[in-house]
C-alpha cells in the first residue's frame, strides 16, 4: 500500500542526480533474448546490480573481514539466477539451485553446502531489513563463476537461470503403498519409481522436480520446458546443456531409441559425479530427464538405465499405481506457508516470491498478493486501525490522485474483518486497484492486500474470490509461533524529531518515520525517506562554491537534461540558515515517465560544501506532503552560533 523512496549516492554530483532520478525519466529499458546464461554485474558501495545489462536496485554490498557481503536477491532474483529461497523460524536460510542445497543461519558462521558441514569466514547477517551473504562461498558453492572487471571494478557473476521459484517438500516418496510410478498429470510424464530416493525440491509450478539419497551418492531430476516449434537434434542437445551445471565437463554425446522414439543423450561428469541427460519433445514440451551417481566410471550408469527407460510423456490417469506429483490441479496451484499457517490455491500463472520471507504472490502484469502479521496495540480496535491506515493514505497521495476509499464490513477466516477497495494513479489515465483486508484474532492482526491494474481487472476478480473465501490461516499457529511483532506501516507519519550533527554542525527537525536506518548523523552523506518523498544532506570538503555549483549545472546538461526529462525551472540566490546559498527548482517534462519535482540549495559553510534536496512525485505532492518538506527546509539551522 505505501512505499518509501529507497535509492542513495555517495558523491556531490551523484546525490544531485540521484535526487532527480527519483522522478523516473523514461528511458529506453531492453531485454535480451534469454538462451538460459545469466550475468550479474555489481560494485562494493552500489545500491543496484545489473541482471543482463537491466539495473535492479539493491542494498549496497559491502566488505566485512575481507569478505564481500550481497544480498540474498543476488543470487535469488527471478530475471536472474531464480535460486528458491526458504526462511524457517526468521532464521534459517536454504537456498536451492539446480543440483546444489545451501543451509545458512543469521548470525552464525556454520553452514551446510550439499549436506557437508562448513564453517563461513563471516556470518549471514541483517542489515536494514535485508540479508546480507558472503559473495565468494555462496557463488562457488553455487557453481556461479565469480570474475571482476579491471575497468569498471565491477564484480562479475555468471551461471544459468534456476527456471522458477522452488518449494521444498521433503516428501519421502518411498512410503506410498501400493505405489510403483510416479508422474505428473499436468505436464503429462510418469516413469518407475526411483526406489531409494526422496523427492527433495519442487519448482512452485512443478516443471522442476528433484530426487536424492540419503547418502548423497544419487540424484534424478525431471525439468519441462514449454516447447511447442519442431525442434532438430541440435536444439535438443542444446536444451540438456542449458539445465547442465558450469562445471559439468561432457564425456559423451549420441542419439538413442527407445521405443520407437529417439532421443538426445548426453553424459557428463564434475567432482566425482557422473550425470546422464536424455532430451524428449512431445505434448508441447521438451522434456529433461537426469540422473546422476558418485561413480568411477560413465559405465556405472548402465546399471540404472531401466529407471530411465521407463520415462515416457504420458499420464494415465486409470492407473492406479501411479502417483501424480503435480503442483498444477484443475489450472490451480496450492501454496503452504508453514510459518504462517497458510494455505491459498492461485491460478498457475501467479507464483511465490522466493525474495521475500512473508507470504507473497506475483501474477501477471505486476498484480500481487501478500499476507502481513503484526500485533495488536493495547486497546486498539480494528475500526481505529483501519481508520489510521486510510488516513496516512489520504495524506501521502494528491487528492486528484486517488479516489475515496470504500469500506464494507464482512467475515474472513471465520473472523470479523474490514474489506477497503482502493484505487489510485500516477497519472490520472492508469489506475491501479487494491483490494485489502484487515482482521485480528487474539494478540495479532491480520493484512492481506491484492494489488492490479484496472484494465486486468476481469482477469483477477478469480484471485480475489480466491482470498476472500479459500485464503485459509491457522491463527493458533500465530499465536503460538509469533511473538510480539511490531507494524512498520502503523506510525504517526506527523511526529517530528530534531536530529543533529556534532561534526557537521547543524540540526533539522523532520518526521521521525524518516529517520528510520539513519544511524549516524555525522555522515557526510544523509539519506531520509517517507512516504513519496526523499530528502538529501550531502557534505564535501571544498573551497570553491562556483566550482561546485558548475558541476552541478553540468551535471545536468550532460547527462540529464539532453534526454528531454527534466528541466531547471529557476535558479537563484536566496538565504538558507543564515548563509548565501543557491536554490535550484527542477521539474519533469511530459517526456518523463512519472512526473515530480526537485528542490535543491547548495551553500558554503566553514569550508565544506552542502547540498541539502528534496524530491517529490506529483502524486505525492499533497498538502502534508510539501508542508513536511518545506518545515524540514526552514528547520536545518547551524549549531556553531
Amino acid at each position: 500500500m505505501f512505499t518509501m523512496v529507497r535509492s542513495k549516492s555517495k558523491s556531490l554530483m551523484a546525490i544531485l542526480l540521484a535526487a532527480v532520478l527519483i522522478v523516473l525519466i523514461a528511458l529506453p529499458v531492453s531485454a535480451a533474448e534469454s538462451d538460459g546464461k545469466v550475468e550479474v554485474r555489481l560494485k562494493v558501495g552500489s545500491a543496484q546490480m545489473k541482471i543482463d545489462g537491466v539495473a535492479v536496485k539493491i542494498q549496497a554490498p559491502y566488505v566485512s573481514a575481507g569478505n564481500v557481503m550481497v544480498p540474498l536477491s543476488v543470487f535469488t532474483n527471478k530475471k536472474g539466477f531464480g535460486a528458491g529461497l526458504k526462511l524457517t523460524n526468521n532464521k534459517i536460510i536454504t537456498l536451492t539451485y539446480p543440483k546444489h542445497v545451501i543451509t545458512l543461519t543469521i548470525g552464525s558462521k556454520s553452514a551446510t553446502i550439499d549436506g557437508k558441514k562448513t564453517t563461513l569466514a563471516v556470518a549471514p547477517v541483517n542489515k536494514q531489513g535485508t540479508t546480507m551473504i558472503p559473495l565468494a562461498v555462496i557463488t562457488k558453492a553455487l557453481g556461479v563463476k565469480l570474475s571482476k572487471d579491471a575497468v569498471t571494478k565491477e564484480l562479475i557473476l555468471t551461471g544459468t537461470a534456476a527456471s522458477g521459484a522452488t518449494g521444498n517438500s521433503n516428501s519421502g516418496i518411498d512410503s506410498d503403498s501400493g505405489k510403483s510410478m510416479i508422474g505428473d498429470s499436468y505436464y503429462k510424464w510418469s516413469m518407475n519409481y526411483p526406489t531409494g530416493l526422496v523427492q527433495d525440491k519442487q519448482w512452485s509450478n512443478g516443471d522442476w522436480i528433484s530426487f536424492s539419497d540419503v547418502k548423497g551418492d544419487y540424484y534424478m531430476a525431471v525439468s519441462i520446458d514449454e516447447s511447442e516449434e519442431t525442434l532438430d537434434k541440435q536444439d535438443k542437445r542444446d536444451f540438456l546443456e542449458y539445465n547442465m551445471g558450469e562445471e559439468e565437463t561432457i564425456v559423451d554425446v549420441k542419439t538413442i531409441t527407445r521405443s520407437g522414439e529417439e532421443i538426445e543423450r548426453m553424459v557428463t561428469k564434475e567432482n566425482g559425479f557422473f550425470y546422464e541427460y536424455r532430451g524428449f519433445q512431445a505434448n508441447g514440451y521438451f522434456y529433461t530427464l537426469i540422473f546422476g551417481k558418485k561413480a568411477k566410471s560413465a559405465a556405472d550408469l548402465n546399471a540404472n538405465t531401466a529407471l530411465l527407460d521407463s520415462f515416457k510423456p504420458v499420464f494415465q490417469a486409470s492407473n492406479k499405481s501411479l502417483k501424480d506429483l503435480a503442483r498444477i490441479i484443475d489450472g490451480k496451484i496450492t501454496y503452504t506457508d508453514d510459518e504462517y499457517g497458510l494455505s491459498i490455491k492461485l491460478p498457475k500463472e501467479w507464483e511465490r516470491d522466493t525474495e521475500s520471507v512473508k507470504p507473497y504472490y506475483v501474477g501477471p502484469d505486476d498484480s500481487y498478493l501478500l499476507l502481513e502479521v503484526s500485533s495488536v496495540r493495547e486497546g486498539d480496535t480494528l475500526d481505529q486501525w483501519v481508520d489510521r491506515k486510510l488516513q496516512i493514505y489520504k495524506d501521502i497521495k494528491k487528492d486528484i490522485y486517488h479516489k475515496t476509499p470504500v469500506k464494507s464490513s464482512i467475515i474472513w477466516n471465520g473472523v470479523p474483518a474490514i474489506l477497503v477497495e482502493l484505487s489510485y494513479s500516477t497519472d490520472t489515465k492508469n489506475w491501479l486497484n487494491e483490494y485489502e483486508i484487515y482482521a485480528i484474532n487474539g494478540t495479532h492482526k491480520y493484512y492481506a492486500d491484492l494489488t492490479f491494474g484496472q484494465e486486468s481487472k476481469d482477469d483477477i476478480m478469480p484471485v480475489y474470490d480466491l482470498m476472500l473465501k479459500e485464503m485459509k490461516i491457522d491463527f493458533s499457529l500465530i499465536e503460538k509461533s509469533f511473538g510480539e511483532v511490531p507494524d512498520p506501516y502503523d506510525i504517526d507519519i506527523k511526529e517530528v524529531i530534531t536530529k543533529t550533527s556534532k561534526e557537521n554542525k547543524f540540526s533539522i527537525t523532520l518526521p521521525k518515520y524518516w529517520t528510520k536506518g539513519v544511524m549516524d548523523m555525522d555522515s557526510d552523506d544523509l539519506v531520509f525517506r517517507g512516504y513519496g518523498t526523499e530528502l538529501h544532506i550531502n557534505i564535501i570538503e571544498a573551497t570553491g562554491l562556483a566550482s561546485s555549483l558548475d558541476i552541478f549545472l553540468k551535471s545536468y546538461q550532460d547527462g540529464i537534461l539532453e534526454d528531454g526529462g527534466l528541466r531547471i525551472d529557476s535558479n537563484t540566490a536566496v538565504n538558507f540558515a543564515g548563509v548565501s546559498a543557491r536554490k535550484f527548482e527542477i521539474s519533469s517534462t511530459e517526456l518523463a515517465l512519472n512526473s515530480g519535482t526537485v528542490t535543491a540549495y547548495i551553500f558554503k559553510k566553514d569550508e565544506k560544501i552542502f547540498a541539502v534536496q528534496a524530491a517529490i512525485p506529483t502524486i505525492s505532492a499533497s498538502e502534508l506532503i510539501n508542508k513536511q518538506v518545506q518545515d524540514a527546509f526552514n528547520s536545518f539551522q547551524f549549531t556553531d552560533k
